[in-house]
């Protein structure tokens, strides 16, 4: 990994808007939070472990090499996603034993947490982020194949970590709202770096790194369903707000990282169907049948664009897609279809 892609991750959340923004919107809420007194303690409960939350997501689609997704309300609910919060309960055990260490037996002994943290973290996040099991995430045979598979860069996000924790505790004597920020983007930079080493190696692709316990088909297939779930749901969400450009990308996103590209294409398309404005889905199934004809998928091409045109007269393929259009129709012998299309 060159040094500029070290740079260019650490400063990621100040490049990437989709990333900038959730953080100045946390910047603010957590200076209300301690401006607002004993209301301020209960808005620290919810923005905290959305915080935390965040920055998995962030974590992970850097480790996939994706543009993270824009946070939706769903963020702060304290159900969904749970591995997404174990990150909070493990920096909260950290933080405890540092402390601990220091009240007890003097603030030397308090190095010793500080240094197994600085190890220990960044790798069970890590692991979190790739098998999103937080029992993985403590397996210390898990976190030692991913030092050892990264060990000749994972060792950046260790001393990020300790410089990070320094300049955080440094900030202290700055502003609320500067202060915030500072260590919110420090925060959100190591978890950045982490993913950007994650990814260099490749590792979502690794198979050594056990993506969880085994598990019964009919269980493997509902959290992939429940994930789908979570795209379309987002996805909805930029289109209700006529943002149809971001809940597409949103879509074809997750289609990407998606374990089965093709089901995932028909299970959108058939979900958008069941809207009461079905319109948005005519205009995916353009790009779910540019996708087919791409693949060479002639026979469910043509599938496609006949139940489209059953729902819609006017449904044509994208400008670009019509003569593989009209060619693939004359290939299944849909002459009608061909014709159709021609007319165009």
């Amino acid at each position: 990994m060159k040094p500029i892609d070290v740079v260019r991750a650490i400063v990621y959340p100040l490049t990437e808007s989709s990333v900038l923004i959730p953080l100045l919107v946390f910047c603010l809420l957590l200076a209300l939070a301690q401006w607002a007194g004993l209301f301020g303690l209960l808005l620290l409960l919810i923005v905290i472990p959305a915080v935390f939350r965040y920055q998995m997501i962030v974590l992970e689609a850097r480790a996939r090499g994706v543009t993270p997704a824009t946070p939706d309300l769903a963020l702060f609910n304290w159900f969904g996603k749970a591995w997404t919060l174990f990150p909070v309960f493990v920096a909260l055990f950290l933080t405890w034993a540092t402390v601990a260490a220091g009240h007890y037996f003097g603030t030397a002994w308090a190095i010793l947490p500080v240094l197994f943290a600085s190890v220990f973290f960044p790798a069970s996040i890590g692991v979190l982020a790739i098998t999103r099991s937080p029992l993985q995430s403590l397996n210390p045979l898990a976190l030692y194949r991913l030092w050892k598979r990264c060990a000749g860069t994972f060792w950046l996000a260790t001393v990020f970590l300790l410089i990070a924790s320094w300049l955080a505790a440094e900030a202290q004597t700055l502003p609320t709202v500067l202060a915030n920020l500072v260590r919110l983007f420090l925060s959100f930079a190591f978890f950045s770096l982490v993913g950007s080493l994650i990814e260099h190696h490749g590792l979502t692709e690794e198979i050594e790194i056990p993506a969880s316990p085994e598990k019964r088909t009919d269980e493997v297939l509902r959290d992939l369903e429940s994930a789908r779930a979570d795209v379309l749901n987002h996805a909805y969400g930029f289109i209700s707000r006529d943002n149809r450009a971001g809940g597409f990308k949103h879509l074809f996103d997750g289609i990407e990282t998606d374990p089965d590209p093709v089901a995932a294409w028909a299970w959108y398309f058939e979900r958008m169907l069941r809207w009461e404005d079905r319109l948005p889905a005519l205009f995916f199934a353009q790009h779910y049948l540019h996708d087919q004809l791409m693949h060479g998928e002639h026979g469910p091409a043509v599938k496609l664009m006949m139940r489209c045109q059953h729902i819609d007269e006017q449904f044509r393929p994208l400008p670009e897609d019509l003569a593989a259009a009209i060619a693939a129709a004359e290939a299944r012998g849909n002459t009608e279809l061909a014709a159709v299309l021609s007319r165009n």
